[in-house]
């Protein structure tokens, strides 16, 4: 499949989301936390990694395969998971698991995802993982697990960088609430933005339909909600729970210390996800690919790294793999797309990986995506 040349990059397809939807529904996955330094931070340090190509060799084909807890994926490059979703363009979840179904990408649904939670397993059989909050109440959270397991899902992936509500100064400043509702600001914004208008019409208001059974509170910020809902700091009592609970991959998600990545080994992962929330939780954390880059070598023996949070092109996914980690996840750049391109979105961003990801391998003198290590690295920045 070939993208559309119009929009060839990830910058391409925000600039039209943003032009495309209302000023709340782009600022919801574009804004960070606070002066949102930390999202920019990510995005310099990837363009930091320096890798050096190597030529006089036959890479006339490359297998960009990647295999994550025995299964197989086309590419080393997933979809992070984003809650409420559909508020970026109705639809817009579901069409992105039958997407990556399609491609054969890891696929990581939110919990406050506004998609019934069985119909994306459906839609994405082999590629589905679920993402964690862990919600504060013991039982609620042994009953969302077992929906999960009965749903299908091929992994477990529990975030843990959610203590307390974020303060996003854009999000507040759109006044975004639960249950979804407008604002005369936000009519006004959907009114000069008539195609998002109608297809939301026609969908309906979003609404985070796979907790709706749990919720007891109304008319919270989007930030209270999250924090209102789930359990501050995460005892590792708790992990430990999980573990004995859910006997599929395990996934640890949105640590950035040794001694988490340690207590999650303990705990029984069989993965981690580096990760800073995408720069929405604490301005002053460390870009993730740095974070990667200082990781102790041991860690990566006992357990399946991968990264999120500031990753734009194929060629950041290289530099990820370069400096260890198997995979990496991007949420914004998906949700850019389906926000410029609708339910097409998702695929244009696919393969626009893919195709920067074949083309950089090639140019790299690299065969195959899981041959690419340190030695190919040139500098990797401060």
């Amino acid at each position: 499949m070939t993208y559309d040349s119009r929009y060839p990059a990830i910058a391409d397809l925000k600039l039209r989301a943003k032009r495309r939807l209302p000023n709340f529904a782009f600022d919801y996955v574009d804004n960070a936390i606070d002066e949102e330094d930390a999202k920019q931070r990510n995005r310099q340090a990837f363009r930091d990694i320096i890798l050096t190509p190597r030529y006089l060799r036959d890479v006339s084909t490359v297998d960009t395969n990647a295999t994550l807890f025995g299964t197989e994926y086309s590419l080393g490059f997933g979809v992070s998971p984003v809650g409420l979703g559909n508020m970026m363009w109705p639809g817009a979840e579901l069409a992105l698991a039958r997407a990556a179904q399609a491609a054969r990408i890891p696929h990581v649904l939110s919990t406050f995802s506004t998609t019934d939670l069985d119909l994306i397993a459906e839609a994405a059989p082999d590629v589905c993982w679920f993402q964690l909050y862990v919600p504060r109440k013991l039982d609620v959270m042994e009953d969302l697990i077992g929906r999960v397991k009965r749903a299908g899902f091929n992994a477990l992936v529990v975030t843990v960088d959610i203590p307390v509500g974020a303060k996003r100064n854009r999000e507040l400043k759109n006044s975004l609430k639960l249950p979804f509702s407008l604002t005369p600001r936000m009519i006004w914004q959907s009114l000069t933005h008539p195609t998002w208008a109608l297809a939301t019409l026609a969908h309906g208001a979003p609404d985070f339909v796979n907790i709706a059974r749990y919720r007891t509170d109304k008319g919270n910020t989007l930030s209270e909600f999250v924090s209102s809902m789930t359990i501050p700091g995460l005892p590792l009592e708790r992990l430990h729970k999980i573990r004995e609970l859910w006997d599929g991959p395990l996934i640890v998600k949105g640590l950035q210390a040794e001694e988490n990545f340690r207590q999650a080994i303990e705990c029984g992962a069989d993965g981690i996800i580096i990760s800073n929330h995408g720069g929405r939780q604490l301005d002053a954390a460390p870009a993730t690919i740095d974070t990667l880059r200082h990781l102790p070598d041991d860690i990566a023996d006992k357990v399946t790294v991968m990264v999120d949070s500031g990753a734009r092109t194929g060629l950041d996914v290289l530099r990820a793999k370069a400096l260890g980690a198997k995979a990496v996840f991007s949420g914004r750049s998906f949700y850019y797309g389906m926000g410029a391109l609708g339910a097409a979105g998702a695929n244009q961003v696919i393969e626009i990986f893919r195709d920067e990801i074949t083309r950089s391998l090639k140019q790299l003198g690299c065969r195959r995506f899981e041959d690419l290590d340190a030695t190919w690295v040139a500098s990797a920045g401060r």
